[in-house]
Order: structure tokens, then C-alpha cells, then sequence
């Protein structure tokens, strides 16, 4: 179960994070480890399908069902280098989706690599906390959407650089996608970043700097308009391991957020935080969590989000996860539990998929929500789901 996407579900009752979190509330899949496909051979069509049903609602459970077959390649362009692209046709109830999630160039020269199209860039160490993140996954609610074998990219053009003992990552973001909720415009400024790795005994530590657009628009309250300004991100990230466990941390520095009184829109500055942990208890085994906080520097009087919900100073949000494969690894399942450290909101969270043979595969997925009265998520109590997809790769 890709915890990321989960996750997102706890970031929306958080305020803080609601400029990085776009939110699609037609379907909501939060369990696309049960059609995840293993890599075919590197020539040829790559070609799987999925049929899925769901129950899904607020007391009474409505009945959706989706089916949708995924599509990739690559070509050997000469010295023009590869073209890989990957794409989906899905027909949720009785409406038809074409899209085309990844479509990229990609060539190296000596020390260098490039790469130009559509495809996703991710930043951060500690999974489902979008501390660093440049692309994090739309969370939405209330159908059965099957997911791809990967999200959807963005355009962008990258270029790596590979040191003797650093690699040095930097993109522009062409076309910055930002979801509204409120018609408004859309941005045309433009995403820059640049990334540092370096290896360290054990782990590893990574340097961050970006000018970055807000993934989901801020509402100015007053004016009743949906704004997507850029930011400048600078930020840290480093792990390392003992033994079967392994730390990791994010921190960043947000500056130039905005945020809504009742009557305007201003900039602001906050830290986000994330620490996380991931352990090996067996070969099939393992346990993580995570804890994410945010703090804005400045809080000298009331910040509204929509629906005229207070905005807090600090917020903050975790996640336990445990997974586990069975039967030489044909069953895979996972649970986790989610929520805000103030448990005005939480999310339990079940999936378990059975590869039957090499080419299908059955899974099942269930999730229960709760949030509290006067919270951002409080028309999502008692949200539940029931899912089971079947996957079938040529």
C-alpha cells in the first residue's frame, strides 16, 4: 500500500499543508499496492487491466465500479537517447478517461543526464510526509477509481549531475499543475529547484532548494477568489541506519506562503518537520511511522482556511503502518492508522492483494474515517470504504 496517498488524507485536517495538498474528491483509491505491476522485459508493449467495485458513502454505502487498462513503452531513439511514455483508458461508472501519465525523453553524456517531458519529481526521505516533496499524489474520495501503475507527472525538464561524491539534481517545472476549489485562474509562473545528495556512513543527507508553486490554490476568504503564488523552499533531509532500523528526517524552511484573514491574503514563513521510522522485524516484516509537524514563525492575529475554519499556529500529524508478505510473497498485506496528534481526526486503513498467478492478481481494501465537529474534515465522519480489485497483465 503506497503510504503517500493515505496519508494525504490526515494532511488535509491539517491546515498548514493545505498550499502542497491537491485534493480530487471524485475517487478515492487508497490501495494501489493490490494492482502494482512487476517489471516486463525492456522490449515490447507493457499492457495490464483492472476491473474494480466499491461501496463507499456515509451511512448509506453506494456501489461504483471501474475498469481501466494501462499502457507503456520505450523506443531506443539512436543518439537522441530513450522515450518511455506510459498511459491509461478508464471507464469509472459510466464516464470514459484517456491520459497520458508519463511521456519523457532521457539521454546521459559523461557525467550528465537528462531528461525532458512529462514525468514526477519527489523530493524528501521520511514516505507520506510532504515536507520536501515537489509532486505529492491527489488524495480523493467516494468511487472506485482504479489507480495507475504510476501517478500522473508534470512537465518538466531535469538535469543531473554525477560527482565523485555527490550527485547534484536540478528541473525546471514547466507547466505547474494547482488544483482550485473555487474558480480562479491558473498560475503561469514556473517551478526551479535544485537538489544535493551526498552518501554519509550508513545513510545519506541531501540539501533542497526550490522556488515552488503551491500544489492546491489558497482561498482568500474575504474576497472569496483562489490564489497559487510561488514560494521559496530550502530544506534538509538525512537518514541513517542501525542494524535493521532506519531513521530519517525532513526539514524545511517555507518562505512566502500565503495565508487569509477574513479580509486579505499575506505572506508568511514555516517550518515543517518530519521525523521518521522504518524497521525490518523479519525478512517479510515491517513496522513504520512517522510524525509530521508544521509551524508557521508568526501568528499576530486570525487565519481563516475555507469554510472559516480557524487556521492553527502549529499542527501536526502521524502515521504507524505495519506490512507484511506471506506465501513465498503471493500475499501481501497492510495496516495503518493515521491521524492528527490532537485526534480531531484519524483514518484506519486495510488492503491485502493475492498474485494467484504471474499475471493475475485479486486484491481487497477497506478504510474508516473520523473526524471531529468544527474540524476542516468534519463532513467526513464516518466516511468508510470497501474496495476489491482483480489485475490482469499480458
Amino acid at each position: 500500500m503506497r503510504l503517500s496517498i493515505v496519508l494525504a488524507t490526515l494532511m488535509a485536517a491539517a491546515p498548514a499543508l493545505s498550499q502542497e495538498l491537491a485534493l480530487d474528491f471524485d475517487s478515492f483509491d487508497f490501495d494501489d499496492s493490490a494492482i502494482i505491476i512487476d517489471e516486463f522485459p525492456t522490449s515490447g508493449m507493457e499492457i495490464s487491466t483492472a476491473i474494480g467495485l466499491s461501496y463507499a458513502g456515509i451511512g448509506v454505502l453506494d456501489a461504483s465500479y471501474a475498469a481501466q487498462i494501462n499502457l507503456a513503452n520505450e523506443h531506443a531513439l539512436g543518439a537522441l537517447g530513450f522515450l518511455e511514455w506510459a498511459g491509461n483508458i478508464a471507464m469509472v461508472n459510466d464516464d470514459v478517461f484517456i491520459e497520458m501519465t508519463r511521456v519523457h525523453l532521457q539521454n546521459s553524456a559523461g557525467d550528465f543526464s537528462w531528461k525532458l517531458g512529462k514525468y514526477r519529481i519527489g523530493w524528501g526521505e521520511v514516505e507520506g510526509a510532504p515536507v520536501l516533496d515537489v509532486i505529492n499524489s491527489g488524495l480523493s474520495f467516494g468511487g472506485s477509481g482504479l489507480p495507475t501503475d504510476e501517478p500522473p507527472g508534470q512537465w518538466f525538464i531535469g538535469l543531473d549531475y554525477f560527482a565523485k561524491s555527490a550527485t547534484i539534481s536540478s528541473f525546471v517545472g514547466v507547466a505547474p499543475e494547482v488544483a482550485h476549489i473555487i474558480p480562479t485562474t491558473n498560475s503561469t509562473d514556473i517551478e526551479v529547484g535544485v537538489k544535493a545528495s551526498l552518501p554519509t556512513e550508513s545513510g545519506s543527507v541531501s540539501l533542497y532548494a526550490a522556488q515552488l508553486v503551491p500544489q492546491s490554490g489558497v482561498v482568500d476568504i474575504g474576497n472569496a477568489t483562489s490564489n497559487a503564488m510561488p514560494y521559496t523552499l530550502v530544506g534538509i533531509s538525512a537518514t541513517r541506519s542501525f542494524g535493521n532500523l532506519l531513521l530519517e528526517i525532513d526539514v524545511a524552511g517555507k518562505f512566502g506562503l500565503q495565508r487569509s484573514t477574513d479580509v486579505e491574503l499575506s505572506s508568511h514563513d514555516r517550518v515543517d518537520v518530519a521525523l521518521g521510522v522504518e524497521y525490518a522485524a523479519t525478512n517479510t516484516m515491517q513496522l513504520s511511522a512517522a510524525v509530521v509537524r508544521q509551524h508557521w514563525l508568526e501568528q499576530a492575529e486570525d487565519y481563516f482556511e475555507l469554510g472559516g475554519y480557524l487556521s492553527p499556529q502549529t499542527s501536526a500529524n502521524y502515521i504507524l503502518g505495519v506490512s507484511e508478505a506471506l506465501m513465498d510473497g503471493k500475499l501481501s498485506i497492510s495496516a495503518n492508522i493515521l491521524g492528527t496528534l490532537d485526534n480531531s481526526a484519524n483514518v484506519t486503513a486495510l488492503s491485502a492483494s493475492y498474485a494467484y498467478t504471474d499475471r493475475l492478481e485479486f486484491g481487497a481494501s477497506a478504510m474508516w474515517m473520523g473526524a471531529d465537529a468544527g474540524t476542516p474534515l468534519e463532513t467526513l465522519d464516518g466516511f468508510t470504504q470497501f474496495g476489491i480489485t482483480s489485475t490482469f497483465r499480458f
